[in-house]
């Protein structure tokens, strides 16, 4: 298993084979406090964790620690990623915020979201500290603290990904961090390449937009070329998974190999430009 965060675009992902199987809305770091990228594994957890004003944050500095439950600002359960960044729960009136940038550099979910993903995290792992039936009862004793240390067989990535090619549409997200700048347009370009969609009618959409739409674009299936596939397209809503399958129409083969080898070429190119500008 493994949690993938869309920083641009808000959401946390787990996936299983490849297959997305659940999306949770998350609030990431503001520009100010940006959440930095990562891929790494999973090593521990924290149930009803306690939270320690951090000494060196000023945005801190008039805040006094606070005990477990569902007001502690790290919420019901804190999933360690690196350093002293965090995927974690949050009080409900931070729930308004969930979807857009609104932390000072972890990743925040609703407590209910966090609780449900601490326990897929420790089932998946395998070979947590404590049983999932442990877990469970922690999870329903919101001031009995526990650290749980796992086996790391549950990785997490953070990416800064624009633009999201789905079995039906295409996503502009706003680049939050201004990392495309005045480049936006040719982000997306590259992006799309790498995933093998046509550009064209993407491109023509956001023609007039110099930097990034101010709230995610969707672009449906009919207004551009998909790349061609025939596996199984996993659509998510918040706490919802139903699977589709997308059978790609039929296509009349290139008349020369040559073509396929050309455009696996362009997407592999357009592949190692993108991830020169995500490091």
């Amino acid at each position: 298993m493994e949690l993938v965060v869309n920083i641009p675009a808000g959401r946390l992902d787990v996936m299983r084979g490849g297959a997305r199987v659940k999306s949770f809305p998350v609030s990431v770091g503001t520009a100010l406090h940006a959440t930095p990228m990562h891929d790494g594994q999973i090593r521990r957890v924290v149930l009803n964790p306690t939270w320690t004003p951090p000494p060196d944050a000023a945005w801190a500095r008039n805040e006094k620690p606070k005990g477990p439950g569902w007001g502690n600002p790290m919420g019901r359960a804190k999933i360690h990623l690196f350093s002293d960044i965090y995927v974690h729960g949050t009080p409900a009136g931070n729930e308004r915020h969930l979807g857009r940038p609104a932390s000072h550099g972890c990743i925040r979910m609703a407590n209910r979201d966090v609780m449900e993903l601490a326990q897929m995290v420790l089932a998946a792992d395998g070979g947590a500290s404590v049983s999932t039936a442990t877990a469970a009862t922690l999870l329903r004793t919101p001031g009995a603290t526990r650290e749980v240390s796992l086996a790391g067989r549950v990785r997490a990535r953070v990416i800064y990904r624009l633009t999201e090619v789905s079995g039906d549409s295409v996503t502009l997200h706003p680049d939050v961090y201004g990392r495309a700048r005045n480049d936006y347009a040719q982000r997306v370009r590259l992006e799309l390449a790498a995933a093998g969609a046509d550009q064209a009618p993407v491109m023509a959409r956001i023609a007039s937009v110099s930097r990034s739409p101010a709230t995610a674009l969707r672009i449906s299936r009919g207004e551009f070329t998909l790349p061609r596939r025939e596996d199984p397209v996993t659509t998510v809503s918040t706490g919802t998974a139903i699977a589709t399958t997308q059978t790609a129409p039929a296509t009349t083969p290139a008349p020369a190999a040559t073509t396929s080898t050309t455009a696996a070429s362009l997407a592999n190119s357009a592949g190692n430009t993108l991830m020169a500008l995500q490091r």
